[in-house]
């Protein structure tokens, strides 16, 4: 079909005003990269327009337009520029560039963005206003029950992200069929003034290409036939019955790599750090996302987070969340008034190998130590990490997730101390009361938990010498060492009595965790453990040994990478024998012995002690 050009309309300030170009400014700036602000807030978005008890498909691609996709946007769609000067020399930039790269974000199955599409043409009894929301208001909240909040934010996003602050919107509602379709084109530049009639007439920023209503002068979605059109014209994804939903074309996308696979990997990290809970295999159904990225022509792979390094940690711990069940799972309350606030999972694990989506550390989201708590609401989104403190072996880690309870008066308060982002809980954005309290309660216990993970504190000896640095790796050893099972190394075998009778055989008790000490140059953990003789002092020697701690267990073998912890030296403490080395000749010597352990770098020890009997008995 022959396809005409898409008018432009250039909103003007009202009789009573208007927000202009401002209101880019209005929402706040985000703590994250462009980048991850802009798949952040559209997939959030995607999550609102989800259709009830589905989970959308969606569709992240990067690509170079091709030289007839840039005839039709130069000859059809932006063939009007904008007068403001900044606005139109942006624009025609992209327009006359030797390439234009687009960032398009495209969901399946949703609702789409249907309803009028005239704030101030609204017919009585009509419910959904997604079209005007989304392309016209600023800042309206959407009418979902546990929601993201409002469109500003997100849509804000968008514009960030181009070059030239502008974007096609393509949209199927749902159930309204291929004569519902809809297209138009938006830009967001600064605001301008003309004269007009011998006054001077101001515009806000705001532009829009559609096909002007004659009566008013205002642009319109090009619609069905002419829409679907464009949109294959420009290489959108085609949608057919069963495909409603949206596209957002991001014209002139800045990427800060030369290279799109890069900066598609980390479309695909950012997918994972803040959606892996909808992306699990077992996520409800309600909730789950089916997500793929594409650069060009060509699809990345986007891992299952359950076998990818470390949300396979989160995974478990997800589950088990959910689930509320476990030895791993605690509720986190508030006493007044009595409520729940929300459900902690903690798991613990082996560091996996790190299978990294892009080469560039200063971008990377994943961390190389897992050492926090994913924080989300009911509809299980990741609000941010609490980060706590790591295990002392940095082969180690843990992930933790909260979900804050869904219980109306405290998933409000949650949703309502976020920030425009949805990437923070702030306490301070609710007024005194319960809702303040709730948050409050529930980040200081979260902080507390997160921080006591890999170190638990010791009480110094007076006069023994170790500075605070000291004592912290010791409160991490003996975070990792408190499950281990002993018989009391370190207080005295009764010598008296004929209550207790004799071991069957000569054996060492397992070594305790005593203290840290420094060396030259090294750390020294120090053990305790007891030896018992039976009556015919049968044990010839004491050998010990040390391993890297894995709570309470021992890992190995050791990589020569991290270093081998190694005994130093044992020590009877009820006398005078000591040697170098892990082997001491006992001489039917018992009581308690001091094993001294020089310590890896990064890592957590345990010892063990065994008593090697006389030949012969």
């Amino acid at each position: 079909m022959t396809l005409s050009p898409l008018e432009l309309h250039s909103e003007p300030y009202g009789s009573t005003g208007n927000i202009g170009e401002n209101f880019r400014r209005l929402l706040g700036a985000p703590t994250l990269d462009p980048l991850q602000t802009v798949i952040r807030e559209s997939v959030q978005n995607i999550a609102d327009a989800a259709r009830p008890g589905v989970g959308p498909e969606i569709l992240i691609r990067l690509r170079t337009l091709s030289d007839t996709q840039r005839d039709i946007l130069r000859s059809i769609v932006l063939a009007e520029i904008p007068e403001e000067p900044r606005s139109s020399a942006t624009i025609s930039g992209l327009l006359e560039a030797e390439s234009a790269v687009v960032l398009e974000i495209c969901d399946f199955g949703t609702v789409g963005l249907g309803g009028p599409t005239r704030s101030d043409r609204i017919p009585v009894g009509t419910e959904q206003t997604n079209f005007i929301d989304f392309l016209r208001n600023i800042g309206t909240a959407r009418d979902t029950e546990q929601g993201g909040g409002t469109y500003g934010f997100g849509k804000v996003a968008l514009y960030r992200a181009s070059a030239c602050s502008t974007i096609i919107v393509d949209t199927l509602p749902d159930g309204a069929g291929p004569e519902g379709r809809r297209l138009m084109a938006c830009h967001v530049g600064r605001s301008f003034e003309k004269p007009e009639n011998g006054m001077r007439r101001r515009f806000t920023g705001r532009h829009w290409w559609g096909v002007r209503d004659p009566a008013d002068g205002i642009a319109d979605p090009a619609t069905g036939d002419t829409a679907s059109a464009l949109a294959g014209q420009l290489g959108l994804p085609e949608r057919g019955p069963g495909r409603s939903g949206t596209t957002i074309m991001i014209l002139g996308f800045q990427t800060d790599e030369d290279d799109l696979t890069a900066t598609g990997n980390r479309i695909v990290e950012t997918l994972l750090w803040n959606f892996w809970p909808r992306m699990m295999r077992d996520a409800p159904a309600k909730h789950r996302f089916a997500c793929s990225v594409m650069v060009e022509d060509r699809e990345l792979l986007v891992p299952a987070p359950e076998e990818f390094a470390p949300f396979d940690l989160l995974c478990k711990a997800m589950t088990a969340a959910r689930a509320r069940t476990g030895n791993n799972v605690r509720r986190i309350e508030s006493q007044r008034p009595q409520k729940i606030l929300g459900t902690l999972a903690i798991e613990k694990g082996l560091r996996s190998p790190r299978r990294y989506l892009t080469a560039d550390e200063d971008v990377r989201l994943v961390p190389e130590q897992m050492h926090h708590i994913a924080l989300m609401r009911p509809v299980e989104l990741v609000v941010k990490y609490l980060e706590g403190n790591p295990l002392p072996d940095a082969r180690l880690e843990w992930a933790g997730v909260f979900i804050a309870s869904d219980e109306d008066e405290v998933e409000q308060a949650f949703a309502d101390s976020e920030p425009p982002a949805h990437d923070d809980w702030v306490p301070d954005n609710l007024p005194k009361g319960n809702e303040k309290r709730y948050v409050n309660i529930a980040l200081k216990r979260l902080k507390e938990i997160a921080s006591e993970m890999g170190m638990e504190p010791i009480s110094r000896r007076p006069g023994d010498g170790s500075g605070p640095p000291l004592a912290r790796l010791a409160g991490r050893l003996g975070a990792v060492l408190e499950n281990v099972g002993g018989d009391g190394a370190g207080r005295r075998r009764s010598s008296g009595g004929s209550g207790g009778g004799r071991p069957s055989r000569a054996r060492a008790s397992r070594p305790v965790f005593e203290r840290l000490e420094a060396g030259d140059a090294v750390r020294i953990a120090v053990f305790l453990t007891e030896v018992t003789q039976d009556a015919r002092r049968s044990g010839a020697k004491l050998i010990a040994s040390a391993s890297v701690a894995v709570e309470g267990a021992t890992l190995g073998p050791v990589d020569d990478t991290v270093g081998r912890p190694e005994v130093l030296s044992v020590r009877w403490l009820d006398g005078k024998a000591e040697t170098a080395g892990d082997t001491i000749d006992l001489g039917g010597r018992e009581g308690r012995f001091e094993i001294r352990v020089r310590v890896p770098d990064d890592c957590a020890v345990t010892a063990d002690a065994d008593v090697i009997p006389e030949v012969g008995t």
